[in-house]
């Protein structure tokens, strides 16, 4: 029971080149696919001077072509950095070619200068976004309508019946609130009761499913690496997770400090004695996470790792 995850960000300009890194993913979706895996999931931010991944789709769709049973989940998907019809159009190619295997996680975002290169309001992005939300549902439902002056008409239709799954994601009151009056999944970034409560809340309030708030499990890891040895491991790998765990903190910027990825290490040192988000584990250590908490969250491309390395931790939970 395990999920991969991958970003493509790279702690050092000698890092692993971006196409080997992509070569890397690629090949191990298809042994994820082999072994598996309940998902793999590709991320998005944009204008990022480490190199994380700007275009998830892209990746989703390669990833769909290489396999044949295993979910994908683009998240999160920040919708407002794209037209809302052409996103709907292509979510419906897409459905096609994975036969209804890719999903989507859909997030505001929380970056300024995300925004900025978009040209969005940061003031408007609430009302941007259950606007963005209710475009998208109407054109993935085949729906002739016109929006903003526009005739909208997205073909073909998905192979899903209704449109792919699509999920809200967000560590916030309001997006509780907004997932909630949208009918959609709810993927908060903390195990917080209280988002589960006002989600149900404002889903009744607006005639909507409530129970539909799935917080990850307290205390459970998003990034674990597998090793015989996690005192080498550590002292080999670990500033690709400091990189990537600082990255995240640096932007979040404390709006998202109750995040259960989210990390306060300023060393590889202090990443370690937390013994939080970021782990490094024997195969009998990932057993235990597992049985615990379901499902290993595993991040093998992180913070540019050499892929050799990545290939170590997978093979050997494998064989674990």
């Amino acid at each position: 029971m395990f999920i991969l995850r991958f970003d493509f960000r790279r702690a050092t300009p000698e890092s692993t080149s971006m196409s080997d890194l992509i070569s890397a993913a690629l090949k191990m979706t298809e042994w994820a696919d082999q072994h598996d895996a309940l998902s793999v999931m590709f991320s998005e931010h944009h204008s990022s001077s480490d190199d994380y991944l700007p275009s998830p789709m892209i990746l989703a769709a390669a990833a769909a072509a290489r396999t044949e049973t295993m979910s994908i989940n683009v998240g999160a998907l920040l919708a407002l950095m794209y037209d809302p019809i052409k996103l709907a159009e292509d979510m419906s190619v897409l459905d096609h070619l994975s036969q209804g295997r890719v999903s989507y996680t859909i997030g505001l975002g929380y970056r300024l200068d995300e925004y900025a290169m978009f040209g969005i309001d940061p003031s408007r992005r609430g009302e941007l976004m259950d606007e963005c939300l209710d475009v998208l549902k109407r054109a993935l439902s085949g729906e002739r309508f016109t929006w903003r002056g526009r005739t909208i008409h997205v073909t073909p239709h998905p192979f899903t019946p209704g449109g792919p799954t699509i999920a809200y994601g967000g560590g916030s009151p309001a997006a509780a609130r907004r997932a909630a009056r949208h009918g959609l999944v709810f993927l908060p970034q903390s195990s917080d009761p209280e988002l589960a409560r006002i989600y149900d809340e404002a889903a009744m309030s607006a005639g909507n499913p409530t129970g539909m708030c799935l917080s990850p499990p307290p205390g459970a890891p998003t990034t674990v690496f597998v090793s015989q040895d996690p005192d080498r491991s550590w002292s080999v790998i670990g500033r690709h997770l400091l990189h990537d765990a600082r990255t995240y903190a640096d932007w979040m910027d404390g709006s998202l400090q109750s995040a259960s990825s989210i990390s306060n290490a300023t060393s590889v040192d202090e990443l370690r004695a937390e013994n939080g988000p970021y782990r490094i584990v024997t195969p009998a250590g990932a057993r235990e996470l597992i049985a615990e908490f379901g499902v290993l969250v595993m991040q093998p491309l992180c913070g540019g790792l050499a892929p050799s390395l990545a290939w170590e931790s997978l093979e050997l939970f494998a064989g674990g």
